[in-house]
């Protein structure tokens, strides 16, 4: 589940989640042993796991639904094509979500050099890539108004963050990564990563913004 804003002030705690159990490593091993080996429709599982993550990570770092369905597009095709080269003492999760992370903050560099650019949508995949298929994540009319004013104020409270704070607040709270992942997706100390997480939450809720978040 994703870490409400309310969370942003709660203190660091002093050891790291627990891992994963070991028949979750095991099978999603399994998954990607299987599709190295050929059998790529089983891609879509690994798809169909962490797709809800990475497209709420794209839309936080984005702020614009068809942007973060696009990246979340691109971080699928992005990892089914290096997946030969993915190190499985990782977690996939947290590959995947390094990916997706440096896709948006791409996009983000493009935006501010080339605001009137055209579509970068990727090409139309060969034969041999799978379909990924990203679901639509609309809010329904009775919601939307109240979640884009709760966004535009959260926004505004992130993009006072210096870039590097931001993305780990992203990752922390949107993509529900543990330290340990972030260390490994970013490649910073874990006592830089607590420390950066600490600054940006305190700097958030001393926002005079905060009062305008609901709980």
């Amino acid at each position: 589940m994703t870490r409400t804003p309310a969370a942003l002030a709660r203190p660091v705690p002093t050891a790291l989640p627990a891992a994963p159990p070991i028949d979750e490593v095991a099978e999603e091993r399994a998954r990607i042993r299987a599709v190295l080996a050929g059998d790529t429709e089983r891609f879509q599982e690994l798809v169909e796991i962490h797709q809800d993550r990475v497209y709420r990570l794209a839309l936080r770092m984005l702020n614009n639904e068809e942007d973060a369905r696009d990246a979340a597009q691109d971080a699928f095709l992005k990892a089914y094509r290096q997946l030969a080269s993915y190190q499985q003492e990782w977690r996939f999760k947290t590959w995947l979500m390094s990916i997706t992370s440096n896709l948006c903050i791409d996009r983000i560099r493009r935006r501010r050099i080339e605001p009137l650019a055209f579509s970068d949508q990727p090409p139309n995949a060969d034969g041999e890539t799978p379909e990924v298929e990203i679901p639509s994540h609309e809010p329904g009319p009775d919601v939307q108004v109240a979640a884009i004013e709760q966004r535009e104020v959260l926004n505004q409270m992130m993009s006072a963050l210096p870039e590097e704070d931001r993305r780990m607040v992203q990752m922390f709270y949107v993509a529900d990564m543990s330290y340990e992942e972030i260390v490994q997706a970013t490649g910073a100390s874990l006592s830089a990563v607590k420390s950066r997480l600490f600054r940006a939450r305190r700097a958030l809720a001393q926002s005079p913004l905060t009062k305008r978040l609901t709980v």
